[in-house]
This record gives structure tokens, C-alpha cells and sequence, in this order.
């Protein structure tokens, strides 16, 4: 069985081309059961985020062509459209593309936080969906224990920077830096829209305004944040009107704004930032035709992220040393496990046999180098005991 990855990311596409293969926390779970239904798949999880879709798959030679033609059909895509983007791993890459994924050395801001818990949610979900065996929840649990050791043992992520920070820094620095700004951020309580909201909140000159769906706030924003003015969803586009900046981060597969209806709302006399966080996109880009109207997306980030990556290149080699390490663990548990049928085996096979008798043996079959791993090893046997 081989251990397969299909990757598409902000490497390798556009984020017009990455919003297609976006995915419900239902189509997740769908997908993931149809992959075990193919001929050649045994084992699947599907991680999605803003800037990648990703799928680990375990199976026969056909398991990575099996799951890229599901993709396309479940997102009705054209394949020779959609193919030139994707980058496939195979067995160690696909393992150690995973470990570096999880640990956020993959990132777009190196080091970043989010991943972790990104792909902790997903790998649950494939749990919860029972597409998952011993080789991928082997591989997850050590990929996971891999990125918390990242964490604690570099400063990778100590200076860590989020898009959600970059965002408010946007926002400071958006026309006059100090004069007082009106922000709208619609999708408040998902993940982007509140650590913009945080990093923004104590600032003087920042006035912020959050749209909910239905009341539905998390008692930690009322409490903890009670000058956040909230906005009835439905009426985001009359208060669009009176906002300097408005920043969307919704998880929802429709346009939030759209030219047509915001052109009805604003004056073309006042200049306005919008910023759309979301995957697939939540603006629609044509309102960067309406006069005064700039509009960026989670694209437009990649270069301030450069900046902040090169600061940290002597711990991106520290990391990179703890994930070959893991990986080397991945492999031992694999193969040790692989060899448990045959110990009782062993056992009958050599039990009136001498010691020296089993290490001649031993000797005849194995280079000299493998000889010294087997001796060093036995020797640090007998000193721990």
C-alpha cells in the first residue's frame, strides 16, 4: 500500500483557481466517504483551508488518479484546466509534505499558527467520517506531535504573523494613518474576521463594526469586546456606506458584496478599502471598476509574507531537523508494526538456539554497516538496563 498526496495551493494557483476546489464541512465528509467507495483507496482526509485543498490517500497504484477524477467530478471542473496546479507526493514526500504542512513551514507566513489546528479539525473529521486507518491516523498523530514540537523547541513561531494581522495592518495604514477610520468586518466571529477584530480593538483611531447572522455571537466577543458595534447581516450594505475599510471573512459560497447592489449604497467621493479574506472569495471583483474603490485579496499578501519568512530561515533548519527526525519515527512505528506477525514466528525459530549462534547468522546476511547499527543498538540495550 502507498501513501499518496494531491496538492493545491497558494504555490501553485491563483486564489480564482483555489476558491473552485473550496469545500463545506458536509462536502468534506461526502468526499472522503466517496474516496473509500473507489477500487483502489483504503484510507482518506481531505484538508482544505484558505490557501490549500489537500488530500492524503492511502491505496493501490490507482488510488491518486482515482482521487484527482473525483475531485473533478465533485466540483464539476474541466481535469486539463485544473491539473497544471496540482503537485502529487508519493510514500516519504507525501509524508514529509504533510509534516511540513502541519508545522507551517509550507505557509504562506511561515510559522504560522492556524495550520495546526486546521488539519487537527479536519484529520477529526475523517474520524468522525471513519475514513481513516492505521497508516493515516499513525501518520496524523505523529505529523501533530511533530508541529507541537516545532512550536516549543525553535522560535519560528514566536514572531509568528498571521493574514488576519497583516489585514489590520492594512487597515492602520490605509490613507491618512491617523486619522480615525470606520471598519466593517463582515463574518466578525470566524477565524480571520476576529483576530483582525483583536488586533484592531485597542487602537485609538479605529472604529470597528462587525455584521452577525441571527444573533448568533459568541458571549466571548460581547463580553471581552463591548465597543464592537454589530450590524444585522442584511443591512451590511447601508452601513458599507459610512465605513472607510470593509473587510470580509465569511465561509459562505456566495458573494457577500457584489458590484450591482454596493454601487446603489456608496458615494463615488469618498475612497474605501475592501478586503476580501475569504475562500472562495466573498467581493466580486468588479466593484474595483466604481470610482474611489480598491479592492485586495488574500493574494495580495504573498510579498509583506516574504519579508517575514526570510526573518526566520535559521529556524525554518532547526525545524526541519525535529520533522526528519519525526519522519524517521513515522517509518520505524510503520515498519515495526509490519514485523509483529512474524516476532512469534522468530521466537520458536530461535528459542534453543545459543545467542553467538543467532549472531553469526545475523552477521553472514548483513553489509558491515547495518552490523554496527545492530551491535550499537544491543549495546545501549544492556547499558539502560
Amino acid at each position: 500500500m502507498n501513501i499518496y498526496n494531491i496538492s493545491i495551493s497558494y504555490k501553485t494557483a491563483p486564489v480564482e483557481i483555489r476558491e473552485l476546489l473550496a469545500f463545506q464541512k458536509e462536502e468534506k465528509i461526502d468526499f472522503m466517504k466517496a474516496a473509500l467507495q473507489k477500487s483502489d483507496v483504503s484510507e482518506c482526509v481531505l484538508i482544505t483551508t484558505c490557501n490549500r485543498t489537500e488530500v492524503y490517500a492511502v491505496g493501490g497504484k490507482m488510488a491518486s488518479d482515482q482521487i484527482m477524477q473525483l475531485l473533478v467530478e465533485r466540483k464539476r471542473l474541466n481535469y486539463d484546466h485544473v491539473i497544471k496546479y496540482y503537485f502529487r507526493y508519493q510514500n516519504e514526500k507525501a509524508v514529509k509534505h504533510l509534516f511540513q504542512v502541519t508545522c507551517g513551514l509550507d505557509s504562506m507566513l511561515i510559522g504560522e499558527d492556524e495550520i495546526l489546528g486546521q488539519v487537527k479539525e479536519d484529520y477529526q473529521l475523517a474520524l468522525q467520517a471513519g475514513t481513516t486507518d492505521f497508516l493515516l491516523n499513525t501518520l496524523f498523530r505523529i505529523a501533530i506531535t511533530c508541529a507541537k514540537k516545532v512550536k516549543t523547541e525553535t522560535k519560528i513561531s514566536k514572531t509568528s504573523i498571521s493574514i488576519g494581522t497583516l489585514a489590520a495592518n492594512e487597515v492602520v495604514h490605509f490613507s491618512n494613518k491617523d486619522q480615525l477610520k470606520k471598519v466593517l468586518i463582515i463574518g466578525l466571529s470566524g477565524k480571520f474576521g476576529t483576530i483582525v477584530m483583536k488586533n484592531l480593538y485597542h487602537n485609538k483611531n479605529v472604529e470597528i463594526m462587525g455584521t452577525i447572522r441571527n444573533h448568533n455571537i459568541p458571549d466571548e466577543l460581547v463580553i471581552s469586546y463591548p465597543e464592537v458595534k454589530m450590524i444585522d447581516y442584511h443591512k451590511r450594505y447601508d452601513t458599507m456606506k459610512e465605513a472607510d475599510v470593509i473587510i470580509s471573512a465569511t465561509s459562505s459560497p456566495h458573494y457577500t458584496i457584489t458590484a450591482e447592489e454596493l454601487k446603489k449604497h456608496i458615494s463615488d467621493k469618498k475612497e474605501q478599502l475592501y478586503m476580501d479574506l475569504a475562500v472562495p472569495t466573498d467581493i466580486d471583483k468588479n466593484i474595483e471598476k466604481l470610482e474611489n474603490v480598491k479592492l485586495i485579496d488574500i493574494d495580495y499578501f504573498k510579498q509583506v509574507a516574504e519579508v517575514n519568512n526570510n526573518l526566520k530561515l535559521q529556524e525554518i533548519e532547526a525545524a526541519k531537523l525535529i520533522i526528519d527526525k519525526q519522519v524517521d519515527e513515522f517509518y520505524k512505528e510503520i515498519n515495526f508494526r509490519n514485523f509483529i506477525p512474524r516476532m512469534n514466528e522468530l521466537k520458536e525459530i530461535f528459542e534453543n538456539q545459543p545467542f553467538e549462534s543467532i549472531m553469526y547468522k545475523i552477521r553472514n546476511q548483513v553489509t558491515n554497516d547495518e552490523l554496527k547499527v545492530i551491535i550499537q543498538s544491543l549495546t545501549k540495550l544492556t547499558e539502560n538496563k
